[in-house]
């Protein structure tokens, strides 16, 4: 570059003022010109800079993909955890057992917390739809796969969710119904939700998957860097990500 920047210098340096105001230059310089040597060389210079900004746009783009993937890793990471928590409260024995109160008129009544189980379904429910949401966008083929296999499941189940108030929608998100939930059979409940074989522990399993893919992803992105979808790689630091945002 600075071979070029010394032959154009020298080009501009030639043009000199005469008393006449007339320009002189060197026969050799009037050949070259017309011949077309100097428009090559000016080419030339201006192919290095552009070159030099599309290397800066390719690296600054890969910076930007390897943010995104860090966003969506960490909202992954975050509802799988959620809905791991949500499963362990669902399948406590506490929140199946019999409670006895004692209304106003000192009336006694033993029955299940309703409102308890309704709190913990819907909770469950709402941190379901974001995972399934935050996975749609990961690069990752085996989150991708626990979340299909999360999803069919779910749909495969949809028959007995509906009997307890809770929709599997179209787009694969779930909906839920208060009052149906409310008269639900506790045996029914208990057999989507508490048991061993559960599809609420399978949904927890995909779940766990996910959260262990979204850490590991995050791991890399903040250590070394990232691998993207098409085996391309970027190291990634903090200064990177700043100079972005």
């Amino acid at each position: 570059m600075s071979s070029i920047n010394s032959n154009i210098t020298s080009l501009f340096s030639s043009l000199q003022s005469s008393s006449s105001g007339i320009y002189s230059l060197d026969l050799n310089q009037l050949s070259s010109i017309k011949s077309g040597s100097y428009k090559k060389l000016l080419n030339n210079y201006y192919s290095q800079d552009e070159e030099e900004d599309t290397t800066t746009s390719s690296t600054t783009n890969s910076i930007i993909k390897s943010s995104a993937e860090k966003n969506t890793e960490t909202t992954i990471k975050s509802a799988s955890a959620a809905v791991i928590k949500d499963v362990k409260t669902l399948t406590s024995s506490s929140l199946w057992e019999k409670k006895t109160t004692t209304d106003s008129e000192g009336n006694e009544t033993t029955d299940y917390d309703r409102d308890a189980i309704y709190k913990a379904v819907s909770s469950f429910v709402k941190d379901y739809n974001n995972l399934v949401d935050s996975a749609a966008d990961s690069n990752i083929t085996s989150t991708l796969r626990s979340a299909n296999f999360m999803v069919k499941s779910t749909n495969i189940n949809s028959g007995i969710l509906s009997s307890v108030g809770i929709t599997v929608n179209s787009d694969n998100s779930l909906s839920l119904d208060k009052d149906t939930l409310d008269k639900a059979d506790v045996s029914t409940l208990k057999s989507i939700f508490a048991k061993d074989a559960s599809i609420a522990n399978q949904i927890s399993a995909s779940a766990s998957t996910m959260n262990s893919n979204a850490t590991s992803a995050l791991a890399k992105l903040a250590a070394t860097g990232s691998y993207d979808s098409e085996g391309g790689y970027t190291y990634v630091t903090g200064s990177n990500y700043n100079s972005i945002i």
